[in-house]
């Protein structure tokens, strides 16, 4: 049996979600004050105390700023957000050039970090993450040459997550989490979006050769090559979904 309190706080999710989704689609606009608390508590349906929880996460994650005697004020939260509004600003948005935009930028620093990664985990890595990620290129290989495109797009999440694992690093976890999950959202979002290459069962291999060989250089050179292909296969797919939806 659920309590008072959870209820108060699934409205007060409910309200954050709506109010944040409203920031970043650009209905409430920077410097823009909210409506009163009385006001808001109607439009929702709920008390004052909830109400004030939901404004207070849209404050920790900095999409407002709230002072004493004059209200809460929308934050221009391209200047004031964190990686943490990546996956809800995609969601959010309806601008596919914009949508746009922020992938041209995801992209190549979803690279970078994943090519770190791979550093790390040739440092790092113990005979139970090679093992992981053997078992999972296994599965990857099956399903590409079964042409399962939901085996595969599941599969490969968890073999990205498993190369971050391999290193180690809470701080490259902490700092690849909302890439991945911001990728995630947006192949849900635009599942045309999924691309795979040809040489993906090859590229799998001979990035774990390499990460059982101990080869640092190649490691990372495996991951930049594929990533290169595919990013520019993305971005021309992309391109294509803004041209089709001007017409």
């Amino acid at each position: 049996m659920s309590s008072p309190d959870n209820g108060n706080h699934n409205i007060a999710a409910t309200v954050f979600h709506d109010l944040r989704r409203q920031i970043l689609s650009g209905q409430l606009a920077p410097g823009e004050r909210l409506p009163g608390e009385r006001e808001l508590a109607a439009t929702y349906g709920t008390n004052r105390n909830t109400l004030r929880e939901a404004v207070r996460r849209l404050e920790q994650t900095r999409l407002v700023t709230v002072r004493h005697g004059q209200g809460v004020t929308v934050a221009n939260y391209r200047r004031t957000g964190t990686m943490d509004l990546l996956s809800p600003l995609l969601e959010a948005s309806t601008n596919l050039s914009e949508v746009a935009h922020i992938l041209q930028d995801i992209l190549p620093a979803r690279v970078l970090v994943l090519e770190f990664a791979a550093r790390l985990a040739v440092q790092r890595a113990d005979k139970s993450d090679i093992e992981r990620l053997r078992d999972i290129t296994d599965l990857l290989v099956s399903a590409f040459e079964g042409r399962d495109p939901t085996v595969m797009a599941h599969g490969f999440q968890r073999w990205l997550d498993a190369l971050i694992d391999a290193g180690h690093s809470v701080a490259i976890r902490w700092i690849a989490n909302p890439f991945l999950e911001a990728y995630r959202d947006l192949l849900d979002r635009f599942p045309v979006l999924w691309v795979l290459d040809a040489s993906f069962p090859s590229h799998l291999r001979e990035f774990l050769k390499a990460l059982e060989d101990g080869n640092e250089e190649a490691t990372v050179a495996a991951v930049r090559s594929y990533y290169s292909n595919i990013d520019e296969a993305v971005l021309r797919t992309l391109a294509e979904l803004r041209a089709s939806s001007r017409t």
